[in-house]
């Protein structure tokens, strides 16, 4: 009960990491709490694969694994992931994770990887998974929508910055409408606007839309982000950024936003 609440990070990681050194009964559940949410970059990512996917005694520790985050950002954008590696970079300890309900995947490239791909690196927790976070990625439109409906029970979609890329598949139709939640941060490449006009002809249903914007979104752009299940959402979320605490651009934002509202 006592471990439960203390917390993952920081200082919490080091004491759990303490507590477990401190008897047989008390590593289990440190390294539960310890494993339930992994975050792999590139400095951590040789540590990760020699001290527990190539350990054959800790591969247990993967079944407590609820949340995963790759991220790859010291390095140049979209310079390491993608998702044609993924198979082989991470296949091995993907495949292991039955139990995992949120994937965050931080600059990347989104590609088409094809059904043996997906099945390698998600067929896991395929039906498990109900949070995808996308951030500072690269994408075709038909390969985001590849991803996204692979995973059934996804209700909670968050979208970052991202850079669009010319289609060469066909875009497939949805095997299921999209719902719950979609959040969109710092989207403010008017790049982007054809992507969310193509997104809307999607069949989405979601109930809440929320827009973390940093004052540099245009009226436009947020007429086209505004469209997105327009005849279900319920809950629209406005989140000023740090750098907008001025009350001048606060306000410009919410003066855009009003005006996108009146569309």
């Amino acid at each position: 009960m006592i471990v439960k609440y203390i917390p993952r990070d920081g200082q919490g990681r080091l004491t759990l990491i303490a507590c477990a050194l401190v008897a047989t009964w008390w590593t289990g559940p440190c390294q539960r709490r310890l494993f339930s949410s992994v975050s792999i970059d590139y400095s951590g990512h040789s540590r990760w694969i020699n001290c527990v996917v190539l350990s054959k005694s800790k591969t247990r520790l993967f079944e407590h694994v609820r949340s995963l985050r790759l991220d790859d950002r010291s390095l140049p954008p979209f310079a390491r992931y993608s998702m044609q590696s993924l198979p082989k970079v991470s296949g091995e300890y993907l495949s292991a994770l039955h139990n995992l309900c949120s994937l965050k995947l931080y600059t990347i490239k989104i590609e088409h990887i094809g059904e043996e791909g997906f099945r390698t690196c998600f067929s896991a927790f395929r039906e498990t998974l109900t949070h995808l976070t996308l951030d500072n990625f690269c994408t075709s439109f038909s390969a985001f929508v590849a991803l996204v409906d692979y995973f059934p029970n996804i209700t909670s979609l968050q979208v970052g910055l991202f850079f669009v890329k010319p289609d060469k598949e066909p875009v497939r139709a949805l095997s299921r409408p999209l719902r719950g939640k979609i959040s969109l941060r710092h989207i403010i490449n008017d790049s982007c606007m054809a992507f969310f006009n193509r997104l809307v002809e999607l069949d989405l249903e979601y109930e809440e839309l929320v827009i973390e914007d940093n004052c540099r979104a245009t009226t436009k752009l947020l007429e086209s982000v505004l469209q997105l299940s327009a005849s279900t959402v319920k809950y629209l979320k406005l989140h000023i950024a740090s750098q907008c605490e001025c009350p001048y651009y606060a306000s410009s934002s919410l003066r855009i936003l009003t005006r996108a509202l009146a569309f």
